[in-house]
């Protein structure tokens, strides 16, 4: 009981330690506390604070409700659910709707090929839209797409859009046209979008084809059976939808930063790093937002936000979990909760074994790091010195005291990233997940060769997941205890994450995501050698495995293939969960909750936010 209340005390000094190191990097780079251009007064405790501005008022109308489709086992049977034309406006939206973030906000980015996810997010729940939604009960529902079908072969999807849907700023109506054209964007090889590798896959196959029927019929032949067509066009993050005209005329980068899109909020200006403004639409097509204006605030300081939270200049804020007995104590506040909302995890990255020792083996690979094998083959002795080396890493992280620290409880250890709510479906053993034991660490890093240790770059993302940096601080800080000595970094994400996504860095990384209802939609993003991002490991036996169950479209037997790719993840420690969590929402006293209406495509970003009402 003493070692554990001893090792409880030195974690907090770890964390506390790491704390005071990432403000103090956050105040080397400069980053800025305030938002919008007027001061906002202070409270106790006193802080910094973020600033409001007023708009007009355009007018609204109700929401018109969307027939919804459950997510399939399989490519679904045809489907007929048009959402009705939407009701007479009512009252005229009003007042200001401030949330504050952490950060990547920068400069303003609309564009489905330079936009990267971490501002995509914020681009499509404000004014773009997607193709398809994911509802709050998991359930696709039209969209821009108002039905869809697909061939008895499950080869060719038949999308028919919504009639009469107008851009933003004058640039007429949405059509076929710019769906096909949004989608070539995100797919192109240069594109920022998550999901490049996903849409070529799907849409631009050699095998397959696309074809517009007329201006509000799209046919897909995806050349070969593939499950997750509307998984990967229902993503908020890359796949809204803006005008193919406006960057005709205009050119790429001055449609980048006007922002032209369908959604239920305006674009209307930015301060990079500081806020993104938006005002409501009149009488949008779908749902006029109850709001007049609603603004993002970058605000990096928990307890700034926090503080601007308690004197009511921002409405509702990314939050850690700690800071939830404080925000309990504001008047009038509510909350609403995400329910496996947000996941943490930690690579290795440079474990990239596909390509080696051809023209096509990464940058970053480097056999000379002790995580790293020269040898691809799994029954290699350089294998298993490396896999010992990722081994004692993982069991030196005591979860659980992250979790009850820097959590305050609310979370769960996590096994493996993008299996939250899914663990059932793994076997015995990875369900299990990983031990606590940094004896058996220290022995694994001598068996491996590694008797003093070595250093490592450690960074984490900051993705508006709770705890995100505290955690990989102190996660990072426990392998002191086994000889391993990290060298913790604080860098600005949409500066860090192209090397991640090239890969070229191979330190630790901390990485969240919102919470994934299938597993595939996320590890052919980060595992797969084709992938649009990395987790830092490929290797051809996950490349194969993810090929058959992307081409299985029985769930049953999908999740059979995938629970067989999660155990060699498990037994190679390809990468390892930290924790799942849920996202905790604070709202001001101006505002009511709206569960009902939150899209679950990404349930780390607050949605539907036209449908955020105001307190009665």
């Amino acid at each position: 009981m003493a070692d554990s209340h001893r090792r409880m005390f030195d974690l907090r000094a770890l964390m506390f330690l790491a704390l005071v190191l990432g403000f103090a990097l956050l105040a080397a780079c400069g980053t800025s506390a305030t938002a919008t251009p007027e001061a906002a007064p202070t409270a106790e405790p006193a802080a910094p604070s973020a600033t409001a501005t007023q708009a007009p008022a355009p007018a609204t109308q109700a929401a018109p409700q969307a027939t919804a489709t459950p997510i399939p086992a399989a490519p679904p049977a045809p489907t007929s659910t048009p959402m009705p034309a939407a009701p007479a406006a009512e009252a005229a939206p009003e007042g200001v709707f401030n949330l504050g973030v952490k950060e990547n906000l920068g400069i303003f980015t609309a564009h489905p090929r330079l936009t990267p996810g971490s501002q995509g997010l914020f681009v499509g729940v404000t004014l773009g839209e997607t193709l398809v939604a994911v509802d709050h009960e998991f359930r696709f529902i039209p969209k821009l797409v108002k039905e869809w079908s697909i061939s008895d072969d499950s080869l060719v999807w038949t999308f028919k859009l919504q009639e009469g849907v107008p851009f933003h700023k004058g640039y007429g109506e949405f059509t076929a046209a710019d769906a096909v054209w949004t989608v070539e964007q995100c797919a192109h090889p240069e594109s920022q979008c998550g999901r490049a590798n996903q849409m070529r896959r799907l849409w631009f196959n050699d095998a397959g084809s696309v074809t517009i029927v007329d201006d509000y019929t799209i046919e897909v032949n995806t050349g070969e059976v593939q499950y997750d067509m509307l998984v990967n066009i229902s993503a908020p993050w890359n796949q809204f939808v803006v005008s193919k005209r406006a960057a005709d005329e205009l050119g790429d980068t001055e449609a980048d930063r006007l922002g032209v899109g369908t959604g239920p909020f305006e674009f209307l200006e930015y301060s990079a790093g500081q806020y993104w403004k938006f005002q409501a639409v009149e009488d949008h097509w779908r749902k006029t937002p109850y709001f007049a204006e609603f603004n993002y605030v970058e605000i990096p300081e928990e307890s700034t936000r926090v503080a601007n939270f308690q004197v009511g200049k921002l409405d509702s804020m990314v939050m850690n979990l700690d800071s939830l007995p404080v925000v309990k104590q504001v008047e009038g506040v509510k909350f609403m909760q995400v329910e496996g909302g947000s996941a943490q995890h930690l690579g290795w990255l440079g474990n990239w074994y596909v390509g080696v020792g051809t023209e096509d083996q990464r940058e970053g690979y480097d056999p000379n790091l002790p995580w790293v094998s020269s040898n691809p083959d799994t029954s290699s002795e350089e294998w298993e010195r490396a896999r010992k080396v990722r081994l004692a890493m993982s069991i030196s992280i005591d979860r659980q005291t992250i979790v009850d620290t820097i959590l305050s409880g609310e979370g769960q250890p996590l096994v493996l990233w993008g299996w939250e709510g899914n663990e059932h479906r793994l076997d015995d053993v990875t369900r299990a997940g990983w031990e606590y034991n940094p004896e058996k660490a220290r022995e694994l890093l001598v068996e491996a060769g590694y008797p003093d240790g070595f250093e490592i770059d450690v960074v984490p993302s900051i993705r508006d997941v709770p705890g995100e940096v505290d955690s990989c601080f102190a996660a990072a800080t426990m392998w002191e205890d086994i000889g391993i000595r990290p060298k913790l970094k604080r860098l600005d994400y949409n500066s860090f994450v192209p090397s991640v996504r090239n890969r070229i860095y191979n330190g630790a990384h901390c990485h969240g995501s919102g919470g994934f209802f299938d597993p595939l939609a996320l590890h052919t993003i980060i595992n797969h050698s084709t992938g649009g991002f990395t987790a830092g490991f490929d290797h051809p036996e996950l490349d194969a495995m993810m090929d058959e169950a992307i081409r299985t479209v029985d769930e049953d037997k999908r999740f059979e293939i995938m629970a067989k790719y999660a155990r060699w993840m498990f037994d190679n420690v390809a990468e390892t969960g930290l924790y799942k969590v849920d996202k905790i929402w604070p709202l001001s006293s101006k505002l009511d909750p709206w569960p009902e209406h939150l899209e679950k495509g990404d349930r780390r970003i607050l949605s539907g936010l036209e449908y955020a009402p105001h307190r009665q």
